[in-house]
């Protein structure tokens, strides 16, 4: 744990706090189209994690955010090997690029298709999210003051929502949790804040990939949450041929409360 700390503390103070605000034209690509950019920081980001990752466990392989886009053969490594990181080396890239501060790094160790470990980095505040299968959630903050985070404690009237969101599922959130606040987040940020208990709610209806929820999962669940797909069952890695995922909805509390929010939701796809 502490090494993968490390390295991650290290990756953010060497390649990306460095070119926080600093970029320039020619450091910030398109990938797939218009609005899907990459910058010089997310790739080299990218490099030294999955160096460092696979010395600290021997036999393992890496899927990136970057490489998968230039290499998609690598996604197969979700479905064909047993121990896998998942990386996204700077989640919230756009916010990263406009200087600001919603964007961190993900990273999860997935092993038969679910998460095992999983780590959020918020780099603008030096906030250490990570959870262990079946050793709980913690917080470690800027002064390395370590909590477990229990959502049973205390869990604030928010729901967390992509700032992508349609107005049509907002309109039912809004409906049906009339006193609650929506926040919006386009990172793995509203992942952290739902363990924390800062929020009881969050949901996506469109695509993501593995890599943006596979870290965010193992400290939801970890800290008392559910994270499921629109079968109502665990979500799970390397099942679709596109490694896309579907559907996913996160709630602290009892399925009942949020199971008619979730089929109207549903019923919208």
């Amino acid at each position: 744990m502490n090494n993968v700390v490390a390295v991650i503390k290290e990756t953010a103070e060497e390649i990306i706090l460095p070119r926080f605000k600093a970029l320039t034209a020619k450091q910030i690509k398109e990938k797939s189209g218009p609005g899907d950019l990459v910058t010089i920081a997310d790739i080299e980001a990218e490099e030294k994690l999955s160096k460092a990752l696979k010395q600290l466990v021997v036999g393992s392989e890496v899927v990136g955010e970057e490489i998968t886009s230039k290499k998609p053969d690598t996604m197969n490594l979700l479905s064909s090997e047993p121990l896998v990181w998942v990386i996204d080396p700077i989640d919230g890239t756009k916010d990263y690029i406009k200087g600001g501060s919603q964007y961190c790094i993900c990273l999860s160790y997935i092993e038969n298709n679910y998460p095992v470990f999983g780590i959020i980095y918020i780099p603008s505040t030096k906030d250490f999210f990570y959870g262990i299968k079946d050793h709980g959630s913690y917080l470690i903050n800027n002064a390395h003051e370590s909590t477990r985070l229990n959502v049973n404690k205390q869990i604030a009237d928010n729901i967390y929502v992509s700032t992508a969101i349609r107005k049509s599922v907002s309109d039912i959130l809004t409906a049906n949790f009339s006193n609650s606040n929506m926040i919006y987040l386009s990172s793995a940020i509203k992942f952290s804040r739902i363990a924390q208990g800062m929020g009881h709610f969050s949901l996506r209806l469109g695509p993501t990939y593995e890599w943006d929820t596979a870290a965010g999962q193992c400290i939801i669940e970890e800290s008392g949450g559910q994270f499921l797909d629109k079968k109502f069952e665990r979500f799970a890695y390397g099942k679709d041929t596109n490694y896309l995922n579907g559907p996913f909805f996160i709630f602290n509390g009892e399925l009942t409360t949020y199971k008619d929010t979730i089929n109207q939701c549903l019923s919208l796809i």
